[in-house]
């Protein structure tokens, strides 16, 4: 199975900036750079992540993205890059088992999770 690129780009992302362990801002050069993607292509990718509030964008010199939401899925992810899953009317009524149990092993596969200390 083929992976969406925004899905895996994002996952990575996050795990990135999970692993920097700081709230700080990072750029996105950086994180393009170390993970060897294109700025431009990383900065649409997180545009998105934004407008799901899994992490947050600054603009300007002194700008970047850091992580948002307190805790993240690879489902939540899913519904950012690929959109939601219907289960409830798939096309395929066949299909109404199998995506509900992809959906629910992405929602138990915890990412991030933010320390409460």
């Amino acid at each position: 199975m083929r992976i969406n690129q925004d899905f895996g780009m994002s996952v990575q992302t996050i795990l990135f900036l999970k692993n920097r362990n700081t709230s700080e801002f990072l750029q996105a050069g950086e994180i393009a750079k170390t993970l060897d993607f294109s700025v431009g292509y990383l900065q649409k990718v997180v545009q998105t992540l934004s407008k799901y509030g899994i992490v947050e964008c600054k603009r300007g010199r002194i700008g970047g993205i850091r992580l948002r939401a307190k805790t993240i899925t690879l489902f939540d992810i899913w519904k950012a890059t690929c959109g939601d899953i219907n289960i409830i009317d798939p096309s395929l009524n066949v299909m109404k088992k199998p995506l509900k149990a992809f959906a629910d092993s992405m929602k138990e596969v915890v990412i991030y999770k933010k320390d409460e200390n």
